[in-house]
């Protein structure tokens, strides 16, 4: 999945910059620190996810782990945390994180998808589907799209192509430049032989993103099964002009020689 940045740091360092002028006391603690508390681990949340981004996996944990020390009830702390120990392989430390955000929050849809798409990645598929389509129905969850996607691509892990090609459409009848989701309708258009649907999918992906690889490749394979020759040379001579020396440029040559 792509890395998701979590807050923006210019807004949460301009919250910090806030001072309140509520100091009534509950249980010794006052209201004033405890939104201070809050805002620091708003801080120290956002700065991780602005390292995650960046690749500085160590500096972005230590930065959630600072702001659940200010703020252990802060749940987007949890939650960018359960990201970054997924990606560290620490499987029972990312279950620990986003299992806490998500006696927290249950209903926080942000948390469901990253959760649910962590679960699926591990093995359980179809618990993680039950979370991400839960995240996609909340109304109150700006990106469905997004958990549309991931389950799109958890069933495609699952070899279930149709499955995947329900969820992943779903995605783009709510935003239909969605690369990810294009470019996974077009190879599994391709991969059940409906070459005019994957050539339809792959240059809707192509006018809204630079060509990559593995789109050139599909490219070169769809205009080979469309019989398409002027579309097949166009995608050789891009794979050719970008990516000369790889593999599968190669091996597409040699297939067409052949």
């Amino acid at each position: 999945m792509n890395r998701a940045l979590i807050g923006i740091t210019l807004a949460a360092l301009a919250l910090a910059g806030c001072v309140s002028s509520n100091t009534s006391t509950t249980g010794g603690v006052t209201e004033g620190s405890l939104a201070d508390a809050r805002r620091r681990a708003e801080i120290h949340a956002s700065l991780a996810g602005e390292y995650y981004q960046r690749g500085a996996i160590a500096v972005a944990l230590s930065e959630t782990k600072l702001a659940i020390k200010d703020d252990p009830n802060y749940v987007p702390a949890y939650n960018m945390q359960g990201l970054i120990l997924m990606e560290l392989r620490d499987d029972a430390g990312a279950r620990e994180a986003f299992e806490r955000a998500v006696r927290l929050d249950p209903n926080n849809s942000e948390v469901l998808n990253n959760y649910g798409w962590f679960t699926c990645t591990r093995g359980d598929m179809q618990k993680g589907i039950d979370m991400m389509v839960r995240a996609a129905a909340n109304p109150l969850y700006p990106t469905p799209e997004k958990a549309y996607l991931n389950a799109g691509l958890c069933m495609r892990r699952a070899n279930r192509p149709a499955d995947a090609e329900l969820y992943l459409r779903r995605a783009i009848s709510i935003r239909p430049d969605l690369i990810g989701a294009l470019f996974n309708l077009a190879e599994v258009t391709y991969e059940r032989g409906e070459m005019k649907d994957a050539e339809a999918y792959l240059n809707r992906y192509m006018r809204v993103s630079q060509p990559s690889l593995e789109s050139l490749v599909l490219g070169v394979k769809i205009a080979r099964g469309t019989g398409d020759k002027a579309s097949e040379d166009s995608f050789m001579q891009q794979l050719r002009r970008r990516f000369p020396d790889h593999p599968q440029t190669k091996d597409l040559e040699q297939k067409k020689a052949s």
